[in-house]
């Protein structure tokens, strides 16, 4: 065997051995294992889902505690999921669940935010306080939407600026529309005093 044969081997082992660990890794992030003889289960109802699969993690201040184990549709067309978690896990009746999202385009998962009840959730409960699933395209919209409304408001209020500015005619300083300037010395408006004479009105006028 060359060693040109060989370092392909060793190439194609190496890959190989990555591939395994990849694949084993999103298998532990995506389908956490749970312990059958220490399960509650929880269902939690949402308007929206979208990204959101069987299988997917759910978490508790960032720890896995559980998997999404199904999903169905009630007979409000609202998605019910079922989460399976560990028996250990202890949350208040008015803790909540959200559905966030791995980094900006990763994969969907649930949060559980747990709340300041005294009472617990028990299994076969359900999760009242829920929060459906950001869809990225749809704020992309809404961002570009209000980014649009500023800028056409922002361009009205420079026309009408513009406008503002043009009322006064040429050549009427004062704008009281005669042509004249009322603010000139000596006499009413629209008359210019004389040459020589005094800026002051006379005592005996």
């Amino acid at each position: 065997m060359n060693s040109r044969t060989r370092e392909t081997l060793y190439g194609l082992a190496t890959v190989s051995v990555v591939g395994v660990l990849l694949t084993y890794n999103v298998m532990q992030r995506h389908e956490r294992h749970v312990d059958n003889g220490a399960i509650m289960t929880l269902t939690a109802q949402f308007n929206r889902t979208d990204g959101l699969r069987e299988g997917a993690p759910v978490r508790l201040a960032g720890v896995p505690v559980g998997v999404v184990s199904d999903m169905r549709l009630t007979d409000r067309y609202k998605a019910e999921t079922v989460l399976s978690l560990r028996g250990d896990v202890e949350l208040p009746d008015d803790s909540a669940a959200i559905i966030e999202t791995e980094g900006l385009f990763g994969t969907k998962y649930i949060e559980l935010q747990p709340g300041g009840g005294l009472d617990l959730l028990a299994d076969g409960d359900r999760i009242s306080y829920t929060q459906d699933a950001v869809i990225l395209e749809e704020l992309l919209a809404k961002i570009v939407a209000r980014a649009k409304a500023a800028r056409a408001a922002a361009a009205e209020g420079g026309a009408a600026a513009e406008q503002g500015g043009d009322i006064l005619a040429p050549g009427d300083p004062d704008g009281d529309g005669d042509g004249s300037d009322a603010g000139e010395a000596g006499g009413p408006a629209g008359t210019a005093a004389p040459p020589g004479a005094s800026p002051f009105p006379s005592l005996t006028d």
